[in-house]
């Protein structure tokens, strides 16, 4: 299944499944558990899902969770120590899961994402979430945060990404976000590899966004997903058509897409 025919299902949230409510509940529970080994909350998802359900659902559990333990942050039915240790929690069992996504897939050549956020980012669960995603998919994802923002491992990433996906939801850091795009640049300055930005601050800040060149913002990691799906087709096409002698419409260095 295609990322867009995911997104198209299941955007809407797992949570509105009725058939998950005692599990993702329970799931909730005992996430913020001291002791809860993340074997043991895996197992419990396991559980919850039908054998016939694809690698998808286990994403949108995890998202439905992280989203449910929001909401009762907000509504002070649990305080920061939860929220940290669920949030713990969740990233562990994605490191399981995408463990386990990646050994299903052969991977002689995939298309490789890398995840980003700027410096000083707190929020970066969606990220990791957005990579299991595209475990899911069958892509090969790199996420890339603080110290590891800097020095060979950032350029040598870049250079070999197909898509960049950036994270954004402090306002303050603005000034990081723009830094780090300008990194970005100057690991391989003679690509335009494909930017998309989502997060809380990036859809308060559109034309800012577009100032510095992203191609595209999203607003969940499954439109990310689908967007990064569009971008390579579209590549690829571009490619081909080339390779075929069709003429390709090229617009600042990039094809456009228009075929003769």
């Amino acid at each position: 299944m295609t990322a867009e025919k995911l997104a198209t299902r299941y955007e809407i949230g797992l949570e509105h499944d009725r058939r998950y409510d005692a599990a993702l509940d329970a799931f909730c529970t005992q996430v913020v558990q001291p002791g809860m080994r993340a074997a043991a909350l895996l197992e419990l998802m396991r559980r919850a899902i039908p054998v016939s359900q694809p690698d998808i659902v286990f994403v949108l559990f995890i998202e439905a969770a992280a989203r449910q333990l929001g909401r009762k942050w907000i509504d002070d039915d649990c305080d920061f120590v939860d929220i940290t240790i669920g949030t713990a929690r969740l990233q562990e069992i994605i490191r399981l899961l995408s463990f386990q996504f990646r050994g299903r897939t052969a991977r002689t050549w995939v298309p490789f994402v890398v995840l980003l956020t700027p410096v000083g980012e707190q929020h970066t669960l969606a990220q990791h979430i957005l990579g299991l995603l595209f475990d899911a998919m069958g892509w090969s994802s790199q996420i890339l945060e603080g110290k590891d923002l800097q020095g060979a491992g950032l350029k040598s990433a870049v250079r070999r990404a197909d898509m960049i996906c950036i994270g954004w939801s402090t306002q303050r850091l603005k000034q990081e976000f723009a830094d780090l795009v300008g990194l970005i640049r100057s690991a391989a300055p003679a690509s335009r590899t494909p930017i998309v930005a989502g997060g809380s601050a990036a859809l308060e800040f559109v034309d800012f966004l577009v100032a510095l060149g992203i191609d595209c913002i999203c607003d969940s990691v499954y439109s990310a997903s689908r967007i990064c799906e569009k971008f390579y087709e579209l590549e690829t096409l571009g490619h081909k058509a080339q390779a075929s002698g069709q003429q390709v419409i090229v617009s600042g260095g990039r094809p456009d897409w228009q075929l003769r």
